[in-house]
């Protein structure tokens, strides 16, 4: 339960992530680069 716990934070320390946030709210399609 922990490791997921971790691993889900992890997600949040992306590029992706912050792409994905901000993408959204400037209501424009989000460019992913996998990082």
């Amino acid at each position: 339960y922990q490791i997921e716990i971790d691993e889900f934070a992890n997600c949040f320390a992306t590029n992706d992530f912050k792409e994905g946030t901000t993408a959204f709210l400037e209501k424009r399609k989000a460019e992913f680069t996998g990082s």
